[in-house]
């Protein structure tokens, strides 16, 4: 073994134990950074950005395995719980189409910007934070959003295209792959994760590394042994997301998310509907973006349908309307009250900046 790859595997199980152990007790850093970093390369944050949109459709079937994984954490969890936004399928549909708009805005528009559509959507999704903190201490659930949690986090929309690349069908270099890793060390920073616990920062190996250690030593074990409410929050995401993707059956997404993180399947597929989609999920990763001859006619095709998919539920969300209603259609801060929690700035003792406390502001208004 060459000392190269020894210090990359040393690095990071170092990084692993560091978020683990310590990353639980630091939390967020609620003075947002608007300025980007000084290590920050454009060049390889654009080409990170035109990865993702080149693999669109794996992508976002990977950020939604990551974001199933996410809800095993507890301490996540029960944030998710305790706010009351993501219960049931209708507040779910709310609450996930939103983070990926949020998401493809940061994949979108220009960063450096403070003025930029992603910097406003970062500063919002940034105010959530620290509003979702609170409420977690109001419900007597005591601090959340620590460094852990958000790497954890972070780790659901980027660790799988690194780990499970070929199973996926995501198609890109090395160089590609350090470019969304930089991406995500860029977005992470910009959220308030430090450095030290930033999962994106270091070398492809070091951060791959890492990853696969988050894997194997949370997600496998927390879907093996989910908290309670994992089920519950699992499926409530994957119906609700369903107006954005037929694909996304609760049992057929479930069984393919155990499958592609290497974890025996707990629960058999009855349904014949969930055996049929489970088998379209598995056909159209192994055999149509695969085959180079399909994938040359699939590949864009199921990434402009999924793309026009998920404007189509931002813009007109017609689909969700035949499932849910006319309510659909009305400011989310009408459909479900969230747990009591002040709604003033001032009282925020997190928010240790005016430039904070407006984020937070914005985000409590927005989860009233």
């Amino acid at each position: 073994m060459s000392d190269s790859k020894k210090t990359d595997e040393d690095a990071a199980k170092e990084k692993f134990k560091t978020i683990i152990e310590d990353g639980c007790n630091v939390p967020v850093d609620y003075r947002r950074p608007k300025a980007i970093p000084q290590w920050f390369d454009e060049e390889l944050f654009v080409r990170g950005q035109q990865y993702f949109y080149f693999n669109f459709y794996a992508m976002i079937i990977s950020q939604l395995v990551g974001l199933v994984l996410v809800l095993t954490v507890l301490t996540i969890l029960d944030v998710l719980v305790s706010t009351n936004k993501s219960s049931d399928s209708y507040t779910a549909f709310r609450r996930y189409t939103s983070t990926l708009r949020h998401i493809l805005s940061w994949y979108k528009y220009d960063v450096k910007h403070l003025k930029s559509k992603s910097q406003m959507s970062l500063g919002i999704v940034h105010g959530f934070h620290c509003a979702a903190n609170r409420v977690s201490n109001k419900s007597g659930l005591g601090p959340r959003v620590s460094q852990k949690d958000m790497v954890l986090t972070q780790f659901g929309l980027v660790g799988l295209t690194l780990l499970k690349k070929k199973e996926l069908a995501i198609v890109g270099t090395e160089e590609d792959e350090r470019a969304i890793i930089h991406f995500w060390r860029t977005i992470g920073f910009m959220l308030g994760i430090q450095d030290k616990y930033n999962l994106c920062s270091g070398s492809l190996e070091e951060v791959r590394g890492t990853c696969a250690l988050i894997l194997r030593d949370v997600y496998a074990p927390g879907l093996l042994n989910p908290p309670p409410k994992f089920y519950h929050m699992a499926n409530a995401m994957l119906d609700g997301m369903k107006s954005v993707s037929p694909v996304l059956d609760s049992g057929a997404f479930m069984a393919f998310t155990y499958e592609l993180c290497d974890v025996p399947v707990r629960r058999p597929l009855d349904a014949r509907y969930s055996r049929w989609m489970y088998h379209v999920l598995v056909f159209m990763h192994a055999v149509l973006l695969t085959h180079a001859w399909l994938a040359i006619v699939f590949r864009p095709l199921l990434n402009y349908n999924t793309m026009f998919s998920i404007w189509l539920n931002a813009k007109l969300p017609v689909g969700a309307a035949l499932r849910f209603g006319t309510k659909v259609f009305y400011p989310v801060q009408n459909d479900v009250p969230p747990h009591p929690v002040t709604t003033d700035p001032a009282t925020c003792s997190e928010c240790a900046t005016d430039s904070a406390a407006i984020e937070c502001a914005m985000a409590m208004q927005l989860a009233a």
